[in-house]
């Protein structure tokens, strides 16, 4: 994988990724909702949920225990062909949780990217889990 595809499609890519990640430090779930399709789905190694209902659901199970978000993104590759895209990407995530301590954990998305209505948006993102460390 590398990066191929209009320039402009590109940056606007990284915007999405930008956003998702701010959406996560702001814990925002309306700007984290805003970054998929509406049939998107989020496949993790504990959880895989599709639609947006299921994403809301998802983020309020997470954000029970969680009180701050750093979400760090470094984007690996972008291949755009048309109205679609495959990317590759590393996430860096620190969780100050409620209860005390902090979760940090790094992994890699693999992602199809879906364009609708001029807008880049996850279709589908794929987690897989590189390292975790567990407070304590």
């Amino acid at each position: 994988m590398g990066f191929t595809g209009p320039k402009e499609d590109r940056d606007a890519i990284r915007e999405l990724y930008a956003r998702y990640s701010d959406a996560s430090a702001c814990a925002d779930v309306e700007a984290f909702l805003a970054c998929f399709a509406d049939d998107g789905q989020w496949n993790t190694h504990i959880f895989e949920r599709r639609g947006k209902v299921q994403l809301r659901e998802q983020w309020d199970q997470l954000w029970e225990n969680f009180d701050k978000v750093g979400f760090l993104t470094e984007i690996g590759s972008i291949e755009v062909q048309g109205d679609r895209a495959a990317c590759r990407s590393v996430a860096r995530e620190i969780i100050r949780l409620k209860s005390g301590g902090l979760y940090k954990l790094l992994g890699q998305y693999r992602d199809a990217l879906v364009r609708e209505n001029g807008v880049w948006l996850f279709d589908r993102r794929d987690y897989l889990p590189i390292a975790e460390e567990m407070p304590g």
